[in-house]
């Protein structure tokens, strides 16, 4: 088969699959399952807290699986290891329709962990890595905009359904849509390897240009990062930040709690997956060009601006404005923590150091369920807001501290 196909290296297609992929999977489930959470504990009698725990279940299986699918990725079928896993997370979201204990929630965000280990994470990083040279921050950067995507749509929709037909109806409703849009691509577009259909790579003649330039790169062996204070802080910056992954499972609920309807509150939340996706975009860009300290502080800064909004201004058009800037809050674990330890470590043993960062989001799998508790003990969210302006403050320290010691680590580059 040839490389193009009309004009278009198939890249680009693995790419198109990648963005469906993301949206029709993290995008429908995790980033838009917060619009259950308000009528499934009014349905049920449960404290918002206590359902929101499973989304720690999720997030500690998850982290828990890694290791797992890294191993077996390379030796079984990718095609079908990947739609396996998919349609075990389509079966799972379907079956939540059909719940009435705590227990069985938990249970599901065990499952979506590890089922989502590949799916949500693991499958559009590796197939962008494996089909682009060239461009690839660029491919890796709409592909991952489909999960916020995913996120604006999938509310609005979930919300319709839940309104017209029941929360019950609408979770298999939704598994249905996310089987339409996302099987196409991982049986019959996605291939691990180009090498599988006998191509080569987009921009595979400036790789081996680059090869050289990649052979001379520097940076401190991971063993030794790991142990040092800029990474200490990297890793606490990581995991604090994490929480926030917690936040916007409840904004539905934030909406509803000042007296707005399920409606308003979906659409709040698909303004927030909206200004995650227009961030996915720009950030990268924004960063080459103001440096890697710049834009984490104002990423925080405005990310604060938007909670002080939440709490103040509670008029339509400043919540949507404030839940739009603070979707852009995400883009701090994809764009600002890579960078920083590219900055810190050097690019050599970057994937390395990078993978360790990631396990800081065990920090962050108690996010949803504390947003909850504050909301059960105290009747109100505006609690967990200032809270969450005070960790960006501490994240704000950390990342300074991290930054000090750049001068020392440089010098211990191999």
């Amino acid at each position: 088969m040839s490389e193009k196909s009309q004009g278009v290296h198939y890249a680009w297609w693995v790419m198109i699959g990648c963005f469906f992929l993301q949206a029709g999977a993290l995008g429908a489930i995790m980033n838009a399952g917060g619009i259950f959470i308000v009528p499934v504990c009014n349905e049920l009698g449960f404290d918002r807290g206590a359902l929101a725990l499973y989304l720690t279940f999720y997030f500690i299986a998850t982290t828990a699986t890694y290791p797992l699918v890294a191993k077996y990725l390379p030796k079984w079928d990718f095609r079908v290891f990947l739609t396996t896993c998919f349609l075990v997370l389509a079966a799972t979201e379907a079956a939540m329709g059909l719940m009435n204990e705590l227990w069985q929630w938990y249970a599901a965000g065990v499952v979506l962990g590890v089922a989502g280990a590949l799916v949500f994470v693991v499958a559009s990083t590796v197939l962008i890595e494996n089909w682009f040279v060239a461009k690839r921050g660029t491919a890796l950067g709409i592909a991952m905009c489909g999960s916020g995507i995913g996120g604006f749509f999938f509310p609005i929709f979930g919300n319709f359904l839940i309104e017209t037909v029941g929360w019950r109806m609408a979770y298999p409703s939704i598994a249905l849509a996310m089987c339409v849009i996302v099987p196409p691509f991982t049986l019959f577009v996605f291939r691990l390897h180009p090498s599988d259909m006998g191509l080569r790579p987009y921009g595979a003649e400036q790789g081996e240009a680059m090869a050289e330039t990649r052979a001379s790169e520097k940076g401190m062996p991971a063993r030794k990062a790991i142990v040092t204070l800029a990474f200490v802080c990297v890793f606490l910056y990581a995991g604090i930040e994490a929480l926030f992954s917690g936040y916007n499972n409840h904004l539905p609920g934030f909406a509803e709690s000042i007296g707005y309807s399920a409606a308003f509150g979906a659409g709040i939340l698909s303004m927030a997956q909206l200004g995650y996706s227009v961030a996915t975009l720009v950030m990268g860009w924004v960063t080459d060009k103001i440096g890697v300290a710049a834009s984490t502080y104002i990423t925080l800064g405005v990310t604060a601006a938007s909670l002080l909004g939440f709490s103040f201004l509670q008029a339509e058009v400043p919540l949507m404005a404030c839940a739009f800037v603070f979707g852009m809050n995400s883009v701090i674990i994809t764009i600002s923590v890579p960078t920083l330890i590219s900055e810190l470590f050097g690019k050599k043993y970057f994937a390395q150091i990078l993978s360790y960062s990631r396990m800081s989001g065990i920090i962050g799998c108690f996010g949803a369920a504390a947003v909850g508790a504050c909301f059960d003990l105290t009747g109100s969210y505006i609690g967990s807001f200032f809270a969450r302006i005070a960790i960006l403050a501490a994240c704000a320290v950390l990342v300074g501290i991290a930054l000090t010691q750049k001068k020392k680590l440089r010098a211990q580059w191999e």
